[in-house]
């Protein structure tokens, strides 16, 4: 499992096998609301920050093989950790852990952190969602299927996905910031 802790963040996270002596406080569960879709196989992470006791997250993975991306990324809110467990998606306040959201790409496949402009771009099999430090940018479906990222520059992201009415493979770019086509 990665942790990509680049962008400034007030906490500390391991991943545990169970939860350590010292906190008393049961796993707090995370399952999306399409737990159907999830296995059995959860991640389980401790979280410590100086405003919040610590505590334990046990988070519902998509899938337990090794396609499945395992990930603790730092969002751009510094009390906001992004947990993505076998692809399932998540958005959790450290400090207040019952406050939490379903990321809108899923499964995720891919997550960028951009340290520079202070954003992180989280992609699945058609669409891209980009986050700063007030929150979600934008997301939206930008290819039918087969989402490849190509390349990040300062204002653009480039990427690649199949257009099933053209029956082939296009390039696109969209502004980083907006989310708007660029031709």
């Amino acid at each position: 499992m990665l942790m990509r802790l680049e962008l400034p963040h007030r906490y500390e996270v391991a991943r545990v096998s169970e939860a350590p002596a010292g906190i008393s406080q049961p796993p707090v569960r995370y399952r999306p609301a399409h737990s159907y879709d999830v296995g059995s196989d959860v991640l389980l992470l401790e979280f410590r920050s100086q405003s919040a006791a610590p505590w334990i997250g046990s988070f519902a993975c998509r899938t337990s093989d090794s396609s499945g991306l395992s990930v603790v990324i730092s969002s751009p809110d510094p009390m906001t950790a992004f947990v993505i467990a076998g692809g399932e998606g998540y958005s959790v306040q450290v400090d207040a852990p019952g406050h939490w959201q379903p990321l809108p790409v899923s499964p995720v496949v891919f997550a960028e952190v951009l340290p520079e402009q202070g954003l992180v771009v989280l992609g699945s099999g058609n669409a891209l969602a980009v986050y700063d430090p007030k929150g979600l940018v934008w997301f939206r479906r930008v290819v039918e299927n087969e989402l490849k990222l190509r390349s990040i520059s300062e204002d653009l992201i480039h990427f690649s996905g199949l257009d099933t009415e053209a029956g082939k493979t296009v390039c696109l770019s969209a502004a980083l910031r907006s989310g708007k086509e660029i031709e």
